[in-house]
């Protein structure tokens, strides 16, 4: 498995809505990772600077997508998010009003978002709970547990009490789903930009190494959905015709990333208990 970097510091580059780059000060590691989502600017921001330019917003219906559908198969009675954040997935997937649904982050700012866009949206049957994702016992079980852009910031050490924590609460027939980064992908991307230049610490894999490391930590692997085929020229579509046209802009994307299959920048990883 390839480490992008053992320690993090300095500024990543992340794409604005007109496609241009923003520096922003990198963080890593438990700790760092939970006093970065603290700061209020930082919470406030984390949608509109990730999730609303083109590219990010057919991530996040990528992601809402197989979440909908694993609600549609499981038919679950309880749900649980774990690092909800803002509420970015939590609020835009499909729980029936009678589901128990549980959110949890560390970040009192990022809860208090989360609770008022809930508020704002009528998802009333959401509950929010400050808690620390490494330590948390619920002292119960769910039929769905999902988790993006957690579980990836952390060395292995660290990712064994996130799983250890998942299979304490998932059920026997339940299904994780979490995101992946390829390495064969990514990595070439991190090398030519500089990983001095690139986002807060991402475990990259190759699917070997992914299917090895769930096999090692108690977990199936049900499916692997291959997500933002031919990044590279995704990219460039976000970076030179986004800023002339953000709707066909939006529209080439989607329809990529729902109908190409190819050299896909990462998985979102469905998982069961072994």
């Amino acid at each position: 498995m390839f480490l992008a970097n053992d320690i993090f510091s300095g500024f990543e580059k992340i794409l604005t809505k007109d496609g241009a780059q923003e520096s922003r000060l990198k963080v890593t590691q438990k700790e760092e990772l939970k006093q970065y989502y603290k700061d209020k600017n930082i919470a406030q921001k984390y949608l509109d600077k990730r999730f609303t330019f083109p590219l990010g917003r057919v991530l996040h219906e990528k992601q809402v997508s197989i979440v909908n559908k694993y609600l549609q198969i499981l038919q679950p009675t309880s749900i649980l998010e774990v690092a909800c954040g803002p509420g970015r997935i939590t609020l835009d997937v499909e729980v029936p009003s009678k589901v128990e649904a549980i959110a949890v982050d560390a970040s009192e700012e990022m809860l208090a978002i989360a609770q008022r866009r809930a508020k704002e949206t009528g998802k009333n049957q959401w509950i929010f709970l400050l808690e620390d994702a490494f330590s948390l016992d619920l002292k119960r079980k769910f039929d769905l547990i999902f988790s993006f852009r957690f579980v990836r910031h952390f060395k292995i050490q660290e990712r064994r009490k996130i799983y250890d924590v998942i299979k304490k609460h998932l059920n026997t027939k339940g299904v994780f789903i979490f995101d992946v980064v390829n390495k064969e992908v990514s990595l070439p991307l991190r090398l030519k930009e500089g990983l001095e230049n690139y986002p807060v610490y991402d475990e990259l894999y190759t699917r070997l190494d992914f299917i090895s490391e769930m096999q090692e930590e108690g977990f199936l692997i049900k499916e692997l959905v291959p997500v933002h085929p031919y990044y590279s020229l995704m990219q460039k579509i976000q970076i030179y015709l986004g800023p002339r046209a953000e709707g066909l802009t939006y529209k080439i994307l989607k329809f990529m990333e729902f109908n190409l299959k190819g050299r896909n920048l990462e998985w979102i990883a469905v998982c069961q208990l072994a």
